[in-house]
């Protein structure tokens, strides 16, 4: 039911509002209150009861109290990163898998006032797709549709930052743009309740989608009407379509099974590829590691192919035998209370873990007696020697998780670090885990053996577990090891937009934008991580800091931003 306190009958507006639509209870009911009041002057009602009455029984008048109740926010390419992708990554790779005769088909759910559908669109025409393309668009309102048919727009749509790329098709008459028909004649506008089982069908049309945007939608459904959603997008979609949803709405990892992609800008989402063609692609691995002299590590026969993607080899990927690194790996420097350093180029930062440091979550190394012999107390192994994390805190609680390899996988591990097999290393630690805290642990335990091999397993965990922030944070500070700042930049951004409250996650991006000399937004970094540690009893530990308390680790980013501040132009040298 819908709670909070509104005068008697508004409460039963919303209510309809839920069960026909599947709007959950807004936020605001303060702002939901003048929404439905200024539907009733628009009916000329200033009775409530008799209002519910007559919004029940006439569909102009739910359309009208819908599009007082949403945002209809929208303007031409906006959130450009998503049609960026769209043309970099998912029409090269659909024209790779299909080939130059498909029909591409797209939808946009949702489609407001017609803004993104003719976005999508024009970016098909300019990519060569303009006599193999069809694009379908949906709304709720039939008011809103009706804006989009009549296609007239003002300059308040071409306000976004990549609005520019529609002025061609735009034909201007006093303060209104009219769209050119060459690009209308490519949408097919109708009404769609996303809430209902009417969908999909082939009758509808909306099936068999390469393309789906649903984007800023979702962020008004309740849980089941979420879910109800989910599950129809996803079967709306053709083996390897991709969906696309707005940066506020929930995640669907939970209710459909999606396969997530974790771009720079954020997640989006496909349908796994089906029988034969299942392994032809594998979208946005994670970076591939290099080999000890720098270069690719590529699988047997792999041939080299275009654009943004790379297929992880199938079998077994021996690398050229590498010398044992000592397992002191990266240097580190006691500092204040004992937190470990990672090298910079004019100095260190504190409070970040080392690989090789043996910091990383309590595995090897360490004494040979505690990692070559019987299990740590409380640990558990299970048959085979597969590592298994113990039943204490999780990583990311800020407790670090026991880790132990029996003897057998230990020196397993150990013979394929010898002979340069960091695949077969990885398999043996535990990376390809089902579970992410046990996959985390694994690539961490792995860390302190061979920090190289380790950034190997971190991108086999991830093509499991494409969304664990922990994961992509530790990419990033094995990254950082290797001195690839470009590389360690994307990996903590897309740890931060997993979890923008990782305290130690900021702390890193400050090092990795001060040594790529970018001191403002370096020390904003450490302000956050600074803020975040704050937030904190001084006490607590923090999460995947190894140990590192609170008060500590504020310190530590309180001295690096202001270090920043006092030194003159920036430079931290």
């Amino acid at each position: 039911m819908i709670g909070g306190v509104l005068p008697p009958g508004f409460k039963e507006v919303l209510a309809l509002v839920e069960e026909r639509a599947g709007l959950a209870a807004p936020s605001c009911l303060a702002a939901a209150l003048e929404g439905i009041q200024r539907a009733m002057a628009r009916a000329n009602q200033d009775d409530v009861t008799r209002y519910l009455h007559e919004v029940t029984l006439d569909n102009v008048l739910f359309d009208d109290l819908l599009t007082e109740l949403t945002i209809g926010e929208t303007y031409f390419f906006r959130t450009h990163e998503h049609f960026d992708h769209l043309r970099r990554v998912v029409l090269p790779e659909l024209r790779e898998r299909r080939g130059q005769g498909h029909l591409l088909r797209a939808w946009s759910a949702a489609c407001s006032s017609g803004e993104e559908p003719y976005s999508i669109a024009a970016l098909l025409m300019a990519e060569g797709w303009e006599e193999h393309m069809t694009v379908r668009a949906t709304d709720v309102s039939r008011t809103a549709l009706s804006r989009a048919q009549q296609a007239r727009y003002t300059d308040w749509s071409l306000r976004g930052p990549s609005a520019d790329r529609m002025r061609a098709h735009l034909k201007q008459e006093g303060r209104f743009y009219w769209l050119s028909q060459d690009v209308k004649r490519h949408v097919q506008l109708g009404y769609l309740n996303l809430a209902l089982e009417t969908w999909p069908t082939a009758e509808s049309g909306l099936w068999q989608m390469d393309v789906i945007f649903c984007r800023n939608v979702l962020i008004y459904f309740n849980r089941a009407t979420i879910e109800g959603v989910a599950r129809r997008l996803h079967a709306s979609l053709d083996d390897g379509g991709y969906l696309f949803t707005g940066p506020s709405d929930p995640p669907l990892g939970d209710y459909a099974p999606f396969e997530p992609v974790l771009a720079e800008w954020g997640v989006l989402y496909r349908k796994p590829l089906a029988g034969s063609n299942a392994g032809h692609f594998v979208p946005l691995q994670p970076l591939a590691p290099l080999r000890a002299d720098g270069t690719p590590f590529p699988a047997p026969g792999e041939r080299p192919r275009s654009g943004s993607f790379t297929a992880m080899p199938e079998a077994r990927v021996p690398a050229p035998p590498l010398a044992r690194p000592p397992l002191t790996g990266l240097p580190t420097t006691a500092f204040g209370t004992g937190a470990s350093v990672l090298p910079g180029a004019e100095g260190a930062v504190p409070g970040l873990p080392s690989p090789g440091s043996g910091l990383f979550g309590g595995g090897a190394p360490v004494p040979d007696a505690s990692i070559g012999g019987a299990p740590a107390p409380g640990a558990r192994t299970s048959v085979g020697g597969t590592p298994v994390a113990d039943a204490g805190p999780s990583p990311v609680s800020g407790t670090r998780t026991r880790f132990t390899l029996s003897v057998e996988a230990l020196e397993a591990v150990r013979q394929a670090l010898a002979r340069g097999d960091w695949r077969e290393a990885a398999r043996r630690a535990g990376a390809q885990s089902s579970d992410p805290e046990g996959a985390l642990a694994a690539v961490r335990a792995l860390a302190n053996l061979d920090p190289r091999a380790a950034l190997f397993a971190c991108g086999e965990a991830l093509v499991r577990h494409p969304l664990v922030a922990g994961l992509r944070y530790l990419e990033a500070l094995l990254l950082l090891g290797q001195a690839r700042l470009a590389d360690a930049e994307k990996s903590a951004r897309q740890a931060l937009y997993l979890e923008p409250g990782l305290a130690v996650g900021h702390l890193l991006m400050g090092h990795v934008l001060r040594r790529q000399d970018e001191p403002a937004a370096a020390a904003r970094a450490y302000r956050e991580a600074e803020g975040l540690c704050r937030k904190l009893p001084p006490e607590a530990l923090v999460p995947l800091a190894e140990g590192e308390r609170a008060g500590a680790l504020a310190e530590v980013a309180r001295a690096e931003w202001r270090r920043l501040e006092r030194t003159e132009g920036g430079d931290a040298s």
